[in-house]
């Protein structure tokens, strides 16, 4: 085999320092009794530019249940962002097209449905938190109004006196300080991590059973983003909602995930409770992003990163989209394309890597 000469051997085996067995743990106990509200299957979408037909995703599969929470992770330009806008039924109509596979939520299949028709379930029943409000609230409209908007349409027999004491209520059950002030202020007048929470209360407001939160705490200060993380924790534990968190922190991670697909040029390569994620990781990316989790207790020695970078969707390798970067990398990998396939012994935790589902031998 040849020889690991990238991830620090000590790294390979050792869990991570986290707090992921108040989730994880119980992940697959749930499954007995944890209802599933989203299904996502062979999910394919393909951007058609200038440079030709571009794979944004591949065959991207997972399910979602009440009340937890799925980690998507990998670096810039792995398709994470591009699942949420599929789920969300926002893909940028050209160039981006879904070109296969399905998005069942409770009988219905979101890719199949026409913009007009997919705008009756956004907000109702799957909404979503941007990275950044600045550029997502409507600059000219109350933060109030905003979240009154989104209850009008979605109940439209609903009275805007009764739609404004409901944005009220959803301002002040995301904790900010003087909800009468910020009902009436406008984006520019409110920090940050204000502007957050709007969006928050905005996305919940007609409590949703899937919550899609895109990087959320872009650009807030480590204090906030922690504030903004147990909020969007806390929603979960009360409204049982199901929660798709994108992010590229490890360490956000195995703090809050039950579930975590990992990704990698439109492709998911692992896909394991978090648990499994942190204690046994299986691909050779997975492994690397958790040895990239800087160790606060270990000061010696540079921080990990892994060679190289995420390929252009214009440029992606022949075989396994990782092999170029991979320490393990075999001649088979640079023809084949693994599938994703379950560990022996483990049914609940995936993985798309040559290394682990043929016999290499040692």
């Amino acid at each position: 085999m040849t020889e690991n000469t990238h991830i620090p051997a000590d790294e390979q085996s050792t869990p991570a320092t986290n707090s992921f067995e108040a989730h994880g743990l119980g992940a697959i106990e749930r499954l007995a009794t944890a209802e599933t509200i989203l299904e996502v299957k062979d999910l394919s979408v393909t951007l058609y530019t200038e440079d030709g037909a571009l794979p944004a995703l591949q065959d991207v599969s997972f399910s979602m249940r009440k009340g937890e929470t799925l980690a998507v992770v990998g670096e810039s330009g792995c398709g994470k962002s591009m699942t949420a806008l599929a789920l969300m039924g926002q893909l940028p109509t050209p160039p981006a097209r879904i070109v296969g596979g399905s998005i069942n939520f409770e009988g219905t299949d979101f890719a199949k449905l026409t913009k007009e028709q997919m705008r009756s379930h956004r907000g109702s029943s799957i909404g979503m938190i941007f990275q950044e409000p600045m550029t997502s609230l409507n600059p000219v409209m109350r933060a109030g109004r905003q979240i009154r908007e989104g209850l009008l349409v979605h109940n439209p027999k609903m009275s805007k006196a009764d739609a404004d004491a409901r944005a009220l209520e959803m301002i002040k059950l995301v904790g900010i300080p003087a909800p009468e002030k910020v009902f009436a202020s406008y984006p520019h007048e409110l920090s940050g991590g204000m502007r957050q929470r709007v969006m928050i209360a905005m996305a919940l407001a007609c409590q949703p059973d899937i919550l899609i939160c895109d990087e959320p705490t872009t650009a807030l200060d480590v204090t906030i983003q922690a504030q903004i993380l147990q909020l969007i924790d806390k929603m979960r534990e009360e409204l049982g909602t199901a929660v798709l968190l994108i992010t590229h922190d490890m360490g956000v991670v195995s703090e809050m995930a039950d579930w975590v697909l990992v990704m990698y040029t439109g492709h998911v390569i692992e896909y394991a409770t978090a648990r499994d994620i942190f204690s046994a990781p299986l691909h050779p990316y997975t492994q690397g992003l958790i040895a990239s989790i800087p160790d606060i207790g270990h000061d010696e020695g540079e921080l990990y990163a892994i060679p190289g970078n995420v390929p252009m969707l214009s440029d992606l390798p022949e075989g396994c989209p990782f092999h170029p970067r991979c320490p393990f990398a075999r001649e088979q990998c640079r023809k084949a394309k693994p599938e994703m396939a379950p560990v022996p012994g483990n049914e609940y935790h995936q993985v798309a890597c040559f290394k682990f589902t043929e016999d290499w031998g040692e």
